[in-house]
């Protein structure tokens, strides 16, 4: 079994490759749990809550079908009142759940556990007959025992208050959602389902009005058994509905959505949301853009100065890193001294060069751009430009990333970062960027390890520079354990702060000026070739 606490602590990196698996998006951090029809936005979390991962993944899971199978511009135009909406849910979200697991069969223990957990444990309040929402939870349980059966029991208890409360309502309504079950493969089929469901309630509404009943003659009742759906039911259009009762139903009809039984999605999304601020917790930087201008001529000619220096040492690194020693073999360059084999017919007389097929190493460099380098971004966005190049030019997937990014960020609470060179992308001059805001160091670097994992190379190296402490240092060094647990190698500059010390001791370097921050670059990089030789 998985070590939940550690899959916690790597939640941003499970996030991820469960948001490629599905074809999705998803973010962590700031205060709220919802989906835009794109994204599942997850709050910041506490890493040492294991109970929050089932809950997680649970959500996950079921917010991803909804992203993938959900036609939200045919829910837009279909314009739902809100009863009409929640029956939708109940249908959809039953819909969605077993569509994604015919594709991802993980999934449906996912679901199993997250049916169970929520609808399996309450106790319904079986005095609560005149409340006509028990009509809505015995729907929602009567579909969630299509997959989940060990909730019959808390459904009977439900179908007996809709019973003694509104007769005839279930014999109207079970037929309906059986044909769910069988006919409902798109959103437009629940939703025309859905709205079939509140018009027969409508039309149990005017059947057992007062004045509906006294016009009705006095018949031989037919008997309705559902014998897969609990409890017989009562005679269909035995006696009318006090007027209470039917008060009750047309409040029914008429809720908003702030009356009605909170949907699935709502309630998991309420449960990770009060997770929230328990205690230190993980998040995600999101893009955001920073202004950004190309270098002057001036610090161009600089770049390539250093660039070419750079690029000739690392080149000799890389050869020595990728050239393994020659071998003898039955193609290649002739060996005169391995003639006399032929003697013993041993046709193995030629030279062989054996090579590693490039250093296949991916490398990431994450620049401080806060408040706090304003007056020396120019030197530092030079030297990263100049260390890319050189790296790029030696065959290393380079990127280069600001952070924070605009740090009036539009989303609160959110940290942010600025792409400048993405990986895959021809190595620019337009990386000189202005400065401003705090030090997201944690955030910043669960992104870049996000935005690197799909990466082909099996070798990821990432280097930060950084005048300064991160905003969270415990949160920072969670992180750096997240990335080493997960197989990056991280590297630090400091530029007269020492903090990057404690946080990467033997990885770290501090240097007192801006001129000597492309000689550290060497440093650490050499020491990082010299580890793939």
């Amino acid at each position: 079994m998985h070590d939940s606490r550690a899959v916690m602590r790597s939640l941003p990196l499970v996030a991820s490759i469960l948001g490629r698996r599905y074809g999705i998006q998803v973010q962590i951090g700031g205060t709220e749990a919802y989906t835009d029809g794109k994204t599942i936005h997850l709050p910041s979390l506490p890493v040492e809550d294991n109970n929050l991962l089932p809950l997680v993944r649970g959500y996950l899971d079921h917010e991803a079908g909804h992203v993938r199978e959900t036609d939200f511009d045919v829910l837009r135009e279909a314009t739902l009142t809100p009863l009409e909406m929640h029956i939708w849910n109940i249908i959809e979200d039953w819909r969605i759940e077993n569509k994604l697991a015919s594709i991802f069969p993980g999934c449906r223990q996912n679901f199993d556990w997250l049916i169970t957990h929520l609808f399996g444990s309450a106790t319904p309040d079986v005095s609560a007959t005149g409340d006509a929402s028990c009509i809505l939870n015995w729907m929602l349980l009567t579909v969630r025992c299509w997959d989940v059966p060990a909730l019959s029991t808390e459904r009977d208890t439900i179908a007996s208050m809709v019973d003694a409360g509104f007769p005839g309502v279930r014999q109207r309504i079970a037929p309906l959602l059986n044909k769910v079950r069988t006919d409902c493969d798109a959103t437009a089929d629940a939703i025309r389902h859905a709205r079939i469901i509140v018009q027969a309630l409508r039309k149990q509404v005017a059947h057992s009005s007062p004045s509906a009943n006294t016009q009705r003659k006095t018949t031989k009742k037919t008997i309705v058994r559902e014998p897969s759906d609990g409890p017989a039911a009562v005679e269909e259009g035995s006696g009318h509905y006090t007027p209470e009762r039917i008060r009750a139903m047309e409040s029914l009809l008429e809720a908003n959505e702030d009356t009605l039984p909170k949907t699935m999605g709502a309630v998991l999304a309420e449960a990770l949301q009060q997770a929230h601020g328990t205690s230190w917790s993980t998040a995600v930087a999101v893009e955001q853009p920073r202004l950004a201008y190309p270098l002057d001529a001036d610090a161009i000619a600089q770049a390539r100065a250093a660039s070419m220096a750079l690029k000739t040492r690392l080149h000799g690194l890389v050869q020595s890193a990728v050239v393994t020693r020659c071998a003898t073999g039955r193609r290649g360059r002739l060996d005169p001294s391995r003639l006399h084999r032929l003697s013993v017919s041993d046709g193995r007389l030629f030279r062989q060069r054996g090579e590693r097929h490039g250093i296949n190493t991916a490398a990431h460099i994450l620049l401080d751009s806060s408040g706090s380098m304003s007056g020396c971004m120019t030197l530092a966005s030079t030297a990263c430009h100049a260390t890319a190049s050189a790296l790029a030019a030696c065959g290393v997937n380079v990127g280069l990333t600001a952070f924070p990014g605009h740090y009036l960020t539009a989303q609160a609470n959110w940290a942010s970062v600025s792409p400048l060179i993405r990986h895959g992308q021809r190595v620019h001059p337009k990386v000189n960027v202005t400065s401003g805001g705090g030090t997201p160091l944690a955030e910043s670097l669960w992104w870049t390890m996000q935005t690197m994992l799909p990466l082909p190379e099996s070798r990821k190296l990432i280097l930060i520079i950084t005048d300064g402490d991160p905003d969270s240092g415990v949160q920072a060094e969670e992180a750096l354990v997240g990335a080493a647990r997960a197989g990056f190698e991280v590297y630090g500059i400091g530029i007269i702060s020492t903090a990057i010390l404690s946080l990467l001791p033997g990885n770290s370097l501090v240097i007192s000026s801006m001129g000597e921050l492309a000689p550290a670059m060497f440093t650490l990089l050499q020491k990082a070739m010299l580890r793939c030789a």
